[in-house]
């Protein structure tokens, strides 16, 4: 459904998916005014109309599709004594070989892959970093055409092949995603699993430049792939062909957080050579790079009461501001229990809600300590569960966000709370949520009194059973129209597996369309890719209004398989701030999610057990620099000789503005 081409009147009724069968040649919704931004860098569209498209637009000079900032990866000139630091020798198994290493105009090539009675091959020990882009840079050399013809293959050859693979089998060339090979009498085949896929033609005993352009961009279906460009001599014989799914890139060494491949140079007999081979990726802000900070928190230095967060504390929200002495002013609100949560199979877990406030100096981080906070929950009970059935009545408050408003000053103007409340009908009823929405005033230790009625009941969304993990992103700058109340959908005792919104007005009441709540489908786990197969929830979203338009991501997630969490992202961009009023921008899933998995680094650091899982995360745009983003990552160890233990990791990471 192309939403921007359908009538006002269809926007205000019902609702489909942002990413159901995605509109790549998406219009904007006054057909285009000139100063607003490029929807989209790779549709062939020129969507703000001002002669410049795509790439050649400056709005898309941040994006993966379009980036050009490089920071290398791999320089090597063959001038080193011994190569074998960093490159295999291959095939391992097929006995050793060495190589030429002739001068060619000043410039060191290496060749001479002998005995020519089988490829050899040089490969890079550690993987390039490609998921989100890249360059492979060589020339290529022919001194003997001897035996060759000019447009055929032949049995010398040398090229620079792009592999998954770490070794070949003797008499076997590598494994090649993606290949630039010369042979010796002037033919340049591109090739695919050895497989022709473009071809070109050279002069003898001249250096040849290749090029290797490398993009993630999205597939039909969602699915996250890599696709090449590749140039012969400064001519392009090959454009946007796919290499590979980004979910098959290598994924170890200088790799394990963001994948890639490893680039070698292969050949087989004598006069044909490699130049010098270099590898860059790309250098702009992307959301897979977080920078991890101090200051790592606990129920502990928190100072909550054990009383209620004994056993576990996560599922953060966060919010940053300016108070009145312009400190940088840090709201924190968390979930605890004083049970554990793997016994919720099998029994009724309670969670409550409690809320710390910190501020320092501009540009700082937290400290450990002298956070203000509320030893009681602010919202619910103390304890909040109890096993023994003495407290029967005792319901679950869970999974806040915070939203914080804020004036020209970053200060402070309202604070919005949202959080999942578990409702009962009967005593046996369990785990059924609906969501509150509230303005809490005071200080940490204020406490919430909840009505009686939930702002938004499951009852209002028959497809729903339960309705979890609240977020709130305002339809305007000063939120004078209301919201988008983004939630998890709970089908069924199963996963969840789509997160949808309503619209919710400014005095934080439902606003309704048709005789039910106004209520647009969001993300839908089966139409996003194998990352999401599994389900979907915890939307996290963060808005800029500008002046030529916004710019909304949402983090969300998502795990590929049962309970194995990680993060995940998509985007949105729309001209027009007015439309937020009816409906949700529609978004382009991030091409290499997940951004934050169990086995990433930050996520494992200090990790002492074989499990730490991603329990939660919250993000909120820094009060002391709206460039930066400030992410709470909260995880769950398994700790040495039994129990566990919860941690929430800060970290930061660039907020690209259009």
């Amino acid at each position: 459904m192309n939403r921007w081409l359908a009538p006002l009147a269809t926007l205000l009724i019902g609702g489909c998916s942002w990413v159901n069968a995605p509109e790549r040649n998406l219009v904007p919704p006054d057909g285009g005014v000139e100063g607003g931004i490029e929807l989209f860098c790779d549709d062939g569209l020129d969507d703000d109309e001002d002669l410049a498209f795509d790439c050649d637009d400056t709005d898309c000079s941040e994006e993966p599709a379009c980036c050009e900032l490089r920071r290398t990866t791999l320089s090597e000139d063959w001038t080193a004594p011994d190569l074998s630091a960093g490159w295999t020798f291959a095939p391992t198994a097929g006995g050793s070989w060495s190589a030429l290493r002739p001068s060619f105009e000043g410039t060191t090539f290496i060749g001479g892959f002998l005995p020519g009675d089988s490829p050899r091959a040089l490969i890079s020990k550690d993987c390039v970093s490609l998921a989100l882009g890249g360059w492979v840079d060589t020339s290529l050399r022919t001194t003997d055409s001897t035996g060759c013809g000019p447009s055929d293959p032949c049995d010398r050859y040398a090229g620079v092949v792009l592999s998954v693979a770490t070794d070949s089998a003797p008499g076997n060339k590598l494994q090649d995603e993606l290949a630039v090979t010369l042979h010796a009498g002037g033919l340049v085949l591109v090739t695919q699993a050895d497989v022709e896929v473009a071809r070109a033609s050279v002069g003898i005993d001249e250096n040849v430049d290749v090029g290797i352009e490398l993009r993630p961009t999205l597939d039909d279906f969602n699915l996250p792939i890599l696709i090449a460009n590749v140039t012969v001599a400064g001519e392009r014989v090959l454009e946007r062909f796919t290499v590979a799914t980004i979910g098959d890139l290598v994924g170890s060494g200088d790799c394990s957080d963001v994948p890639g491949l490893h680039v070698a140079a292969q050949g087989r007999g004598e006069g044909v050579y490699v130049g010098p081979l270099e590898t860059a990726k790309q250098d702009c802000a992307n959301p897979s790079q977080f920078d991890e900070q101090s200051a790592t928190l606990s129920g502990a230095n928190l100072e909550f009461t054990p009383s209620w967060v004994e056993a576990y504390v996560g599922s953060p929200a966060l919010a940053s501001s300016r108070n009145s002495v312009s400190d940088i002013q840090w709201d924190l609100i968390v979930e605890g229990s004083n049970h554990d949560p793997e016994l919720e199979p099998t029994t009724h877990i309670g969670y409550a809600l409690g809320h710390a406030r910190v501020a320092t100096d501009e540009g700082g981080d937290w400290r450990l300590d002298t956070w203000e906070s509320s030893e009681s929950p602010k919202v619910g009970d103390d304890p909040p569960s109890c096993l023994d059935g003495t407290c029967d009545d005792n319901r679950s408050v869970r999974e806040p966000h915070l939203l914080a408003e804020l004036d020209d000053e970053q200060e402070l103007r309202d604070l919005v709370l949202s959080f999942a409340r578990e409702l009962v009908t009967t005593p046996s009823e369990r785990d059924v949520f609906g969501i509150e929405i509230v303005r809490p005033v005071g200080a940490p230790a204020t406490s919430i009194a909840l009505p009686s009625t939930p702002t938004l009941s499951p009852d209002e969304i028959p497809e729903c059973v339960s309705l979890r993990d609240p977020a709130l992103i305002p339809v305007d700058p000063e939120a004078q129209d209301g919201y988008w109340l983004l939630f998890t959908c709970i089908e069924s005792a199963g996963a969840a597996t789509e997160i949808h919104a309503v619209r919710i007005s400014r005095a934080l009441e439902v606003i309704r369309e048709g005789g039910g709540p106004m209520r647009r489908v969001v993300l839908v786990a089966s139409e996003l890719g194998p990352f999401a197969a599994a389900g979907i929830r915890s939307p996290e979203p963060v808005i800029s209004f500008e002046e030529d338009g916004l710019r909304l991501r949402i983090w969300f997630l998502a795990q590929s398989t049962p309970g194995d969490w990680a993060v995940a992202l998509a985007e949105a961009r729309t001209h027009d701030t007015w439309v937020l009023q009816f409906e949700l921008p529609e978004p382009v899933p991030f091409p290499v999610n997940p951004i934050l998995s169990s086995t990433s680094t930050l996520v494992r650091s200090g990790c002492l057990d074989e499990e730490c899982n991603i329990t939660g995360i919250a993000v909120t745009p820094r009060a002391d620099d709206p460039s930066r983003l400030r992410f709470l990552l909260a995880r769950r160890l398994n700790l040495p000789g039994g129990g566990r233990t919860d941690q929430l990791i800060p970290l930061e990471q660039t907020w690209s503005k259009p």
